[in-house]
C-alpha cells in the first residue's frame, strides 16, 4: 500500500467514531507513566442526582429530648425546628483539542486517549475538592473528634482507637482513605486482621483491602501522613449531582482540530463531624 493510498484510508475512517475504533484496533498503546486516576472519594458520600429545577437543600434530622415527669407534673413539650443546609454546586470542566495532523502522525488513537485523560483529570479534581472538604470538617473549631497523632508508623491499636470514636456515636465505620505510603504500614499487619482483596475489578477502583468490616481505599489524592476514617455514607455527607460527567463535541474547523468539552456539575457536603476521624502520622 502506497503512502497516498494509506492517507486516503485513514481520512475515510477518521470521519466517524466507528472508523476511528477500527483504526485504534490496529494501533499500539502509547507509553504511559501511570494508571489513569479514578475517583474514590464518592464512596464516602451518599450520591444522588438532582432533578431538573431542584435545589441542593437538605433538612437536618430532628432532635427530640425525653424527660422524666413526676406524677403530678405537667406535660413537657419539645418544639421541633430542624435546621436546613444548602450545599453549593460547582463545575469541573476540561477542553481537549487535537490537531488533525497529530491524529495522522501518531501510532495510537490520540482522540480517544484525550477523552480518557480528560475524564481522569476531572475525577482527580473532584477528589481534590472532596479531601479539602474532609480536612475542613476535621479542623473545624466545633469538630467533636480531634485528630489522633501517632509516630512513626500506623499501628493496629491507633486504627482501633479511630474506629472507637466513630462507633461510640452508634455509627459504623464504612470507609478508610489513605496514601499508598501509609498503606505500606497496613501491609505488615497479620492476615487475620487485614483482609486483602484479590479481585481485579475491586483493585482497579482503588479498594485494596478490608479491616474490621471497613473498606480501605488507596489514592494519591490523600496526603501522605493523613488517614481518613469515615462512617456510613448516609450519616456522613451528600454529593448532589446536577450533571454527571458529560462529553460534548467541540471541533474547531477553522483551526483543523478535533475537540471535546468535558464537564460535570455537582456539590460536596460533609455535615457530620462524629462520622469522621483523622489520623495524623509523623514520620522521621
Amino acid at each position: 500500500m502506497t503512502n497516498q493510498t494509506r492517507q486516503k484510508v485513514i481520512s475515510r475512517y477518521i470521519r466517524t467514531a466507528g472508523g476511528r475504533a477500527k483504526l485504534a484496533a490496529s494501533m499500539i498503546q502509547p507509553l504511559r507513566d501511570r494508571r489513569d486516576y479514578r475517583s474514590v472519594l464518592r464512596k464516602a458520600f451518599y450520591v444522588e442526582s438532582l432533578p431538573d429545577g431542584a435545589m441542593s437543600v437538605y433538612d437536618k434530622d430532628t432532635g427530640v429530648a425525653a424527660f422524666v415527669v413526676s406524677e403530678e407534673g405537667e406535660s413537657i413539650l419539645s418544639v421541633v425546628r430542624p435546621k436546613r443546609v444548602m450545599i453549593p454546586l460547582f463545575e469541573i470542566a476540561c477542553i481537549a483539542e487535537t490537531p488533525i495532523t497529530q491524529i495522522k502522525e501518531r501510532r495510537f488513537d490520540v482522540v480517544e486517549r484525550s477523552i480518557d485523560d480528560g475524564k481522569a483529570k476531572i475525577q482527580e479534581q473532584e477528589d481534590t475538592k472532596g479531601f479539602a472538604v474532609l480536612d475542613s470538617l476535621a479542623t473545624d473549631a466545633a469538630a467533636p473528634n480531634p485528630d489522633i497523632a501517632t509516630s512513626p508508623i500506623l499501628t493496629g491499636a491507633v486504627l482501633a482507637d479511630a474506629f472507637s470514636y466513630i462507633e461510640a456515636e452508634d455509627i459504623k465505620v464504612a470507609n478508610i482513605f489513605m496514601n499508598a505510603r501509609d498503606y505500606a504500614d497496613l501491609r505488615k499487619f497479620d492476615r487475620d486482621i487485614l483482609d486483602v482483596t484479590n479481585q481485579a475489578i475491586l483493585y482497579n477502583t482503588g479498594m485494596l483491602a478490608q479491616i474490621w468490616g471497613a473498606k480501605i481505599f488507596v489514592t494519591r489524592m490523600a496526603t501522605a501522613g493523613t488517614v481518613y476514617v469515615c462512617g456510613e455514607p448516609e450519616f456522613f455527607g451528600r454529593i448532589p449531582v446536577r450533571t454527571e460527567l458529560t462529553v460534548l463535541s467541540a471541533d474547531d474547523n477553522r483551526n483543523r482540530t478535533v475537540g471535546f468539552s468535558m464537564f460535570e456539575h455537582l456539590g460536596i457536603g460533609a455535615y457530620n463531624g462524629y462520622a469522621l476521624q483523622r489520623v495524623v502520622i509523623t514520620r522521621a
